[in-house]
């Protein structure tokens, strides 16, 4: 289907030149069953969809390229089938499987992209030009945009109702390998069954559950506010950086951590380390409450566990909560005292990840921001291991990110290395650097 749409950013003009619909290659002759979605879903309705932008400097032409991913994408949706569904036009949380597939858009860019590629801060116009809208009720959209001097960018679009971020980095690690073999699925390639079946996840109440979750957050559903959908609010004025922190200020933080405190994870050391540095510099008073939201994956601690190729949500919103003179204390004092109070936070999901499910929706009225934190995706996501036949990507960035306080962690390109990106108040941003790395 041919398009001519234009976007304007900081890269100048992008021009959309065609837009074709991506169906899974293999589907059964048997009509699929709507799949009922769970409350681990449910807890994601009515938010923005996530958007994700990857940047390849040297890569093949537009034509090329596009016909490749195509190609390929239509056989990895095989595998992932919900994804190439949509929504079901009911009150009931289902994706229904339509046979429509999903949109796929081809763009021309008339900047270069080395104008984003190589920049800490983030051009968050030029980043959002680079990913595609998303239609009423549908899961995915992708887009491949050309730049003049070479180069593409592959942007996409999900709706968290249908994967969390360890999902939706399964399925693009399997996209890029089955177009790195040149469009062709092997047999090694499939490995085991990929599993939607939420009828797994076993909680007595879990239906009702999923309802409450609707009328508390959407009591509108199935419908989608599509004009703001990247949840742009009046956020545009915020600052986002990307910073990188080494193995080696890795090793440092963490045996700072530990001098005070117990062993520390990785993960615990590095966002009690960012909670810290964003708490200072906001300049909160010593009284002054703030608050830290993250995510724990729960397919390992449920009863049955639901084993690694579960595809959907099985994340738990966790929150720790302190005064902001708690964690600015002199010495490494602050650091041990976040430490030990996320690794508690972490320890009561492994006990019992389901507690207090009825009031897991209250941790939205209790965000105050400008004196939040909240971490998403995962240092344990590889995202720079997305080749797709043409080399490692230059650079991998969560494009969503309106919130004050947003943190977004990932592997990093070198060896043992972790991504931090932030969105702050510009005044805040150039505080937060000077200490960042101070580890």
């Amino acid at each position: 289907m041919a398009a001519s749409r234009r976007k304007t950013s900081g890269l100048g003009r992008i021009r959309v030149t065609n837009v074709t619909r991506v169906c899974p290659e293999f589907t059964s002759t048997t009509p699929q069953p709507n799949l009922k979605l769970s409350f681990f879903d449910v807890l994601f309705v009515g938010k923005p969809p996530i958007t994700r932008l990857l940047l390849y400097p040297s890569a093949p032409p537009l034509r090329s390229a596009s016909h490749s991913l195509i190609s390929s994408l239509s056989l990895a949706l095989s595998r992932f089938l919900p994804l190439s569904g949509r929504l079901a036009a009911s009150d009931e949380a289902e994706i229904t499987f339509s046979g429509d597939g999903i949109a796929f858009s081809e763009a021309e860019a008339e900047g270069e992209i080395w104008q984003i590629a190589n920049d800490d801060v983030h051009d968050w116009e030029g980043f959002r030009s680079l990913v595609p809208d998303l239609e009423a009720r549908e899961l995915l959209a992708v887009q491949v945009t050309g730049f003049a001097g070479g180069g593409l960018a592959l942007g996409f679009t999900f709706d968290h109702l249908a994967a969390d971020g360890r999902s939706i980095w399964t399925f693009m690690e399997a996209w890029a390998e089955i177009c790195r073999a040149g469009g062709v699925m092997k047999p090694e390639m499939t490995g085991a069954a990929v599993v939607f079946d939420r009828s797994l996840i076993v909680y007595p109440t879990g239906d009702s559950i999923s309802r409450h979750f609707i009328e508390r957050l959407a009591p509108s559903y199935p419908l989608r506010h599509t004009s703001n959908q990247h949840g742009d609010h009046g956020t545009a004025k915020l600052s986002r950086r990307t910073f990188l922190l080494t193995s080696g200020n890795i090793k440092s933080l963490k045996e700072r951590a530990a001098s005070t405190a117990t062993t520390v994870s990785t993960f615990v050391a590095i966002v009690s380390h960012i909670w810290i540095t964003a708490i200072q510099a906001k300049k909160l008073n010593h009284d002054d409450p703030t608050i830290l939201v993250f995510f724990a994956d729960c397919r390992d601690r449920l009863q049955p566990p639901l084993g690694p190729n579960f595809f959907g949500n099985c994340v738990k919103i966790c929150t720790v909560k302190a005064v902001s003179g708690e964690l600015i204390k002199g010495g490494d004092h602050g650091l041990s005292f976040a430490c030990m109070a996320l690794q508690e936070e972490i320890r009561k999901v492994g006990e019992n990840p389901l507690e207090e499910l009825e009031r897991w929706t209250e941790v939205f009225s209790e965000l105050s921001e400008g004196r939040m934190v909240v971490v998403s995706a995962s240092p344990r996501f590889r995202v720079y291991d997305m080749d797709f036949g043409w080399g490692r990507p230059g650079r991998v960035e969560l494009v969503c990110m309106t919130l004050d306080g947003h943190v977004a962690l990932v592997e990093g390109k070198e060896e043992g290395s972790i991504q931090v990106s932030i969105a702050l108040p510009p005044s805040q941003m150039d505080v937060f650097a000077s200490l960042f790395h101070l580890v």
